[in-house]
Order: structure tokens, then C-alpha cells, then sequence
């Protein structure tokens, strides 16, 4: 073929080499889907649905933020922006879910009543300045005690957990006492998701004790029908502060399990502060729209049939 029949004929051979690879990655995801099943029936696909309408609450709030969903039963996932659902941010605070694995496992913790004292360092929060547990740390959200943590178990002993355990894009570093807070450690509520599932369903390779024990402590509610375990986080190193919360419910006899993960940038519209008033603080920000992240994602597991 003459050199110019090939500059004719690209075009045609790129168009079906496209068309090849897509029809390649669409069976790819299909059998990845049908193989990721987790507790349901072999060769069974979850179902992936986009519902615009769960934006709604994040609207209300002019912001933007995403809303993620697993529901086992129906082997589904729901997410109410799916560009979102795949974007990377820091962790914060969520973090606090593999690190609560990481102290048991490595003995740093032999149970959730291990107890760290207080260093006597004044910090903003009234609550970290005095001694804690394992239970309080995880609850009220204590930063000093997970670095504790951390420094205790060690940059290599950090860093092959996260590998073995595929949370998020698992870097640890660069410094390996604050790769959650200011790192690079980047996890997407999908990935959040999965991480939670794989936990629940005893596919992380952890000890069943670790397993006991950290489902005490992740424990935040427990109605005489539902089971609600969950984390919030706080990310205020970026331009924009994000908030998170993920978890999971389940109704107290073992079945109907929900995997959730949320995340919102937590702003103020400038246009709806009075004149010449200052943008509010971290601080002022959170006592203002930290709850909010709890309540957009209980309202949504209630809409969808997941929590009472």
C-alpha cells in the first residue's frame, strides 16, 4: 500500500481499533462486576445506577458533594454523581477506620478500653485534651492518638498494610505520622466503599479478634432495628475544605447490609455573607456545616430503604 492509501485508510483502522477496545473494556467491566460479587450468587452483576436526584440536599446547601451507595441486598450501587464517586481526596479523619485495624493488629491496642495518656498538649478541641482510648480516640476524632499510632507501628509497617489492604491509592508518606492529614494519600468514595465491604465481609487480612473489636468501636448507633457504623473527616488543607462521612448499617439480625460514603465541599457562598464580614473560620465552619454531613447521609439511607 502507497504511503498516502495509508494516510487515507488511518482514520477508518483508528475508528475500529477504538471501537475494539471499548467493546474490550466494556466486557472487561462486565466480568469484573459479575467476579467482584462479594456475598451474593456466582457469576451474579451488581447493578450500577446514577440518580441525579440525590444532589438534591447538597444543592440546598450550594454546594456540591456526593452521595455513594452499595445496598448487598439488591446487589446495586446507587451514586448520585458517578464523576464525583471516582474523584480522589485526602481521607482525614476516615482514616481513622484502617489506623483503628492497623493499632489492634500490630498490638500497639490490644482492645478498644487500651488507653493513651494524654501528652498535656492544649489543642483546639476541649475533648482530645485528656486521656483517651481507643474507643474515645475513634469518637471524638482524636488526631494525637493515630499518631501515636502511627509513629509506633512505623513507616514499613504502615505502608505494607495499606498495600495489602488496596486502601485508596495506599501512599504512605511522605511523612508517615500525618499522610492521611497532609500526605498523599488519596482514597475515592467508591474505593471507600470497597474498603468497608471487604472488612464487613472478612476479606481483609486481619485476625477475627481484630475484626471484634474494631466493630465496637466503629459502632455509632444501634436502634432495635438497625446497626449504623460510621466515621466522619475533615480535610481543611485544600483550597476548598471537604467533609466526609462513610460507614455502613445493617439491621440487627445479620442481613441488609448498606455500604455508604459521602463527601461535600464545605463551603460558603461570599455571596451570602453580609457586607464586608470575613469568611468563616475552620473552626466556625465545622460547628456550621459539619453536621450536615451526617444528616444529607442518614436522610438518604432512609430514602433508600437502609436505615429507620
Amino acid at each position: 500500500m502507497s504511503f498516502p492509501a495509508v494516510r487515507r485508510a488511518l482514520p477508518a483502522l483508528a475508528a475500529s481499533a477504538a471501537s475494539a477496545a471499548l467493546t474490550a473494556c466494556a466486557a472487561v467491566v462486565t466480568l469484573s462486576l459479575a467476579l467482584y460479587a462479594g456475598t451474593a450468587s456466582a457469576g451474579a452483576a451488581e447493578q450500577f445506577r446514577i440518580a441525579p436526584e440525590l444532589d438534591q440536599g447538597f444543592r440546598a446547601l450550594g454546594t456540591h458533594g456526593v452521595f455513594v451507595l452499595y445496598d448487598e441486598q439488591a446487589q446495586r450501587w446507587t451514586v448520585s454523581d458517578a464523576r464525583r464517586a471516582y474523584q480522589a481526596f485526602r481521607p482525614a479523619s476516615t482514616y481513622k477506620i484502617p489506623n483503628t485495624l492497623i493499632a489492634l493488629e500490630a498490638g500497639v491496642a490490644q482492645d478498644e478500653t487500651q488507653v493513651f495518656k494524654w501528652d498535656g498538649q492544649k489543642r483546639w478541641n476541649e475533648d482530645w485534651n485528656q486521656d483517651q482510648t481507643l474507643q474515645t480516640a475513634f469518637r471524638f476524632s482524636a488526631v494525637w492518638v493515630h499518631q501515636e499510632i502511627a509513629r509506633k507501628v512505623g513507616a514499613e509497617g504502615l505502608q505494607s498494610r495499606l498495600w495489602a489492604w488496596r486502601y485508596g491509592n495506599a501512599v504512605a508518606g511522605p511523612r508517615h505520622d500525618s499522610y492521611w492529614l497532609d500526605g498523599d494519600l488519596r482514597i475515592t468514595a467508591v474505593q471507600q466503599v470497597e474498603f468497608l465491604r471487604r472488612f464487613a465481609e472478612h476479606r481483609l487480612p486481619i485476625s477475627e479478634r481484630t475484626e471484634t473489636v474494631a466493630r465496637r468501636v466503629f459502632l455509632r448507633e444501634e436502634t432495635p432495628g438497625w446497626r449504623l457504623f460510621a466515621k466522619t473527616g475533615w480535610d481543611g488543607s485544600g483550597p476548598v475544605e471537604l467533609g466526609w462521612f462513610v460507614g455502613w448499617t445493617e439491621r440487627r439480625n445479620g442481613t441488609g447490609r448498606c455500604f455508604f460514603a459521602l463527601n461535600m465541599d464545605m463551603q460558603v457562598d461570599p455571596k451570602s455573607l453580609p457586607a464586608g464580614s470575613k469568611p468563616p473560620s475552620q473552626h466556625e465552619l465545622i460547628r456550621q456545616l459539619g453536621p450536615h454531613r451526617e444528616r444529607l447521609a442518614r436522610q438518604t439511607l432512609q430514602a433508600q430503604g437502609c436505615l429507620d
